[in-house]
């Protein structure tokens, strides 16, 4: 069993993915909409369970992002073992914008960072430098640079021994629902 893990457009997508069972999966998909729908509810709560400890680990990152970033936090309904986390959902306070033509000093098209933008400082951390036009630029991040992430690798690797066993025990007890064992 691998978690397949897909980067683009700041999203982060823990998906458990049954190496050995994706033959079965392909069963499924030739079954009735009923036996797919109960697969899907009985999916849905390990997904929850598993956004569930990346909270719990997200809570204990030292990088102050990560607590906007937890707020993207999605568990779609979905056959496999499925979490998003970042994309475009805006989190955190506005920014920018341009003065109102009222004169009253408003600013008007702010918008707040999307989570995706936060998603990969809050994992790894940051460092001070030069960007590429040569302006120095602070540690935003504010804890620093981590290799191994501070909390999403962490949740997924501590969870999913545990929630791929039980989609295991899922997926074997609708085969023996429908007697195809």
């Amino acid at each position: 069993m691998t978690f397949k893990a897909t980067k683009g457009q700041g999203t982060f997508r823990i998906e458990c993915e049954p190496y050995a069972l994706k033959n079965l999966i392909q069963t499924l998909n030739m079954l009735d909409k009923e036996t797919q729908g109960r697969v899907r509810d009985a999916a849905q709560p390990l997904s929850q369970r598993l956004a569930g400890q990346i909270m719990q680990f997200g809570d204990a990152s030292p990088t102050p992002q990560t607590k906007l970033v937890l707020k993207s936090i999605a568990t779609p309904r979905d056959r496999l073992i499925r979490v998003d986390v970042g994309g475009s959902k805006k989190v955190g306070r506005p920014y920018g914008g341009t003065a109102s033509k009222s004169g009253k000093g408003n600013k008007v098209g702010r918008s707040a960072a999307p989570a995706g933008a936060l998603l990969w400082g809050s994992e790894y951390g940051s460092h001070q430098g030069v960007d590429r036009a040569g302006r120095k630029f602070t540690n935003r991040f504010k804890a620093p640079y981590r290799r191994d992430g501070y909390w999403l690798n962490k949740a997924v690797d501590f969870y999913t021994p545990i929630v791929a066993k039980e989609y295991i025990d899922l997926v074997q007890s609708v085969i023996k629902n429908l007697e195809l064992d």
